[in-house]
């Protein structure tokens, strides 16, 4: 019996004429849109594709399949919208999770469910859930309201990262010396006092914080400038050429909180949102 898991993989490999266009509207790898197309052809017994070089087009066989696909697909999304999967939901998080983990989460909810849309406000303070402000929140600070829902999403990784224009002119920080000498980009101490006795698994006595800032992607553009040492996303800092990881035995480890407001948990749309971001952070960190 088809499914339309199965109908989705063929119609964007007929639309994009490509595995790797394929795989990139789909967000996913390119071997899985080769397994998944040669096990559909396989239960057909017979090519949906004429496969050459650069591109696949269509077989007869998948030809003839094409229109009824693209029904499917319109039965699909009729479908979702009269289950409640259409309408917008707003999600107040960071500019890095958002960066990492909700964008990745938001392009696979766009091809399950085209009528959903978002609306993303990245803020670093409390998002006040309880009025409505935002129909969900994803942030690295447990909120102690007992009427929330609070779901703990996943326990990220920062560590601590220079430029190596800052290296060159400054040397490298000895471990253990509590960064003495160095210069260090920080949260503001009332937003995360903790960073200010422990910074990356460096125990801090009065830091040098020559740069106090709410926003982690504005921290990370100053560590790449070479401005100082900065704790950052690890996922996101470890992938970028203009970044040093400086003791990477040293992990600091922050949880990071779902909070939703009860009267939208059985809301599909938003468990539709809320199914998306957990597998977005589940395939960072189990």
């Amino acid at each position: 019996m088809m499914n339309w898991d199965d109908a989705r993989f063929f119609l964007a490999v007929a639309r994009c004429g490509t595995l790797r266009k394929a795989a990139n509207q789909l967000q996913v790898d390119q071997a899985t849109v080769g397994r998944r197309l040669t096990a559909l052809e396989n239960s057909l017994g017979s090519k949906l594709f004429i496969r050459t070089p650069k591109s696949f087009s269509l077989s007869p066989l998948g030809e003839s399949m094409l229109a009824d696909m693209m029904k499917m697909e319109n039965a699909v999304q009729a479908i979702a919208r009269k289950a409640g999967l259409c309408g917008n939901v707003r999600i107040a998080t960071t500019d890095t999770l958002a960066e990492a983990f909700v964008i990745p989460a938001l392009q696979d909810l766009r091809q399950r469910y085209p009528a959903i849309t978002v609306t993303l406000l990245t803020a670093l303070n409390i998002t006040d859930i309880a009025y409505h402000s935002a129909d969900l929140a994803i942030r690295g600070a447990r909120p102690d309201d007992d009427e929330l829902i609070i779901k703990r999403l996943a326990t990220i990784e920062m560590g601590l990262y220079a430029s190596p224009h800052y290296l060159a002119q400054r040397g490298m920080p000895v471990k253990g010396e509590q960064l003495r000498g160095h210069d260090l980009l920080m949260f503001p101490r009332e937003l995360v006092p903790r960073h200010w006795s422990n910074f990356g698994g460096e125990t801090l006595f009065e830091p040098n914080a020559v740069l106090q800032c709410n926003s982690q992607l504005l921290l990370r553009s100053a560590t790449r400038s070479g401005l100082g040492i900065g704790l950052l996303l690890s996922c996101l800092a470890d992938h970028d050429p203009e970044l040093v990881r400086l003791f990477p035995e040293s992990k600091d480890w922050v949880d990071i909180w779902l909070v939703l407001h009860p009267d939208l948990q059985r809301a599909a749309r938003v468990r539709a949102v809320v199914q998306a971001l957990e597998t977005s952070f589940s395939a960072h960190y189990d």
